[in-house]
């Protein structure tokens, strides 16, 4: 995964991948009500740092079926019921589809909500009650999946919590490969099967909350298509021990829908 110019860490294959075209769905009111929204760190992850195209996409595009010429959509911060409204039932039926038909789905914080209420991987949301706190640094761990896919290192690292979700797994969940080529044969995947790519390694949440060593990352396929669901701000980290992890799982959702696969005895794409 790791490009010419990243300063991946850890066990990955360096395999040139083609650059993915990515589209980057914002918050329509936050878009037009909040000066300097959105925060550069993502075009700053995806073009500045790497070799993918990050085009802005509006909810009546999405609706219209403009996610037909990316490959992966970006879903940032923002409010996640301003996306829901505006793209409605329509839109929301035009990502499930795309996304079941290849696409890659990358959600982040509020990015990360939408997914879930898009029920395009199993997992749910639970302590909604303690939302609205201020922006926090946090740690994250990444598991040792998220390790040998993303490149990421084995030691805790820094990044930014802004009340993204605390997900709750499926109780049946069993981790099985992640991507493979009979899932793509037979155009699904097993729903049960939802991976934790990175764990927080610190809490921003009160203590009754069970946040510390709960998924920050989990992926799962949702037909042909990856879904990637980020409750931290991987982006907004203060090195390359999340900034290069976050760019990778952008290829990871890219090839992921193509004619690549994983190959889970060596994480590699084959």
């Amino acid at each position: 995964l790791a490009q010419p110019g990243d300063a991946s860490a850890g066990p990955v294959c360096h395999m040139t991948l083609d650059a993915a075209r990515v589209a980057y769905l914002l918050d329509p009111v936050k878009l037009v009500s909040e000066v300097g929204y959105p925060a550069p760190a993502v075009r700053e992850r995806l073009e500045e740092e790497s070799n993918m195209t990050l085009t802005r996409i509006s909810c009546e595009q999405v609706q219209d079926g403009g996610l037909s010429v990316f490959t992966v959509l970006c879903v940032p911060g923002g409010f996640a019921p301003h996306l829901s409204t505006r793209l409605g039932e329509s839109g929301a039926a035009a990502i499930r589809r795309w996304v079941h038909e290849g696409g890659g789905f990358v959600g982040v914080c509020a990015g990360a909500f939408l997914g879930c209420f898009l029920d395009l991987i199993p997992v749910t949301v639970r302590d909604l009650d303690h939302m609205g706190a201020s922006p926090s640094p946090c740690l994250v761990r990444f598991t040792a999946t998220g390790q040998q896919l993303l490149g990421a290192s084995a030691d805790a690292a820094v990044t930014r919590y802004a009340n993204g979700p605390v997900f709750a797994m499926p109780e049946s969940n069993v981790e099985l490969s992640l991507v493979s080529s009979s899932n793509r044969q037979n155009n699904a995947a097993p729903d049960a099967q939802v991976h934790t790519l990175a764990v927080y390694a610190s809490s921003c949440r009160p203590a009754a909350v069970e946040m510390e060593g709960s998924p920050a990352i989990v992926a799962g396929m949702h037909g042909r298509g990856l879904v990637i669901l980020v409750s931290p701000h991987l982006e907004d980290g203060a090195d390359e021990r999340t900034r290069s992890p976050f760019r990778n799982l952008f290829r990871l959702a890219h090839a992921a829908g193509g004619t690549y696969r994983v190959d889970h005895q060596t994480a590699c794409y084959v």
